[in-house]
């Protein structure tokens, strides 16, 4: 019996990764980088003006792949070492009110990169309630959304280049 249950477990889960790997399009992979947890300069409140406070964020990306297969060479893929980069220029910028804001800016980050088709940005503010409970959003946004999306990928870089992000 309990052969039974644990192989029906198995399957089912087999069967909801196989969903997960089939509801990314053709020629697209996903890149993740999760439980980023840094301080931040963040907060309407007077309070948190004071200090900065802690936020854990998590990127799910959707990047385009340009060969039929990958190589070996850390040039051909979106690298991990410059998307945490680009987090720490953000959260180390001025002061931010809303965490909404916060991850607008992270996702206008992401799909500065014109390989990352869409970002969804989870923003969590830990230190918020005293660990009672954990405030945050989500958001996704993709390339079509960017300010600029109709002009070519280089000219859009340098425009997001010039902006404060």
């Amino acid at each position: 019996m309990l052969e039974t249950i644990l192989s029906a477990q198995c399957a089912r889960g087999a069967a909801t990764a196989d969903a997960q790997l089939s509801s990314i399009p053709a020629g697209l992979y996903e890149l993740f980088l999760e439980n980023v947890v840094l301080p931040c300069r963040i907060g309407v409140f007077d309070y948190e003006r004071g200090a900065p406070q802690r936020v854990r964020i998590d990127l799910l990306l959707q990047v385009r792949q340009d060969g039929a297969q990958f190589s070996d060479d850390i040039g051909d893929v979106l690298s991990y070492d410059d998307l945490l980069s680009g987090l720490k220029r953000i959260l180390m910028d001025e002061h931010t009110n809303l965490v909404e804001m916060l991850a607008e800016k992270i996702a206008r980050m992401c799909l500065a990169h014109e390989q990352v088709q869409s970002a969804r940005v989870s923003v969590a503010k830990l230190d918020i309630y005293d660990g009672v409970a954990v405030p945050g959003i989500r958001l996704e946004r993709t390339r079509d959304q960017m300010p600029g999306s109709s002009l070519p990928a280089s000219h859009r870089l340098m425009v997001m280049a010039d902006r404060r992000i």
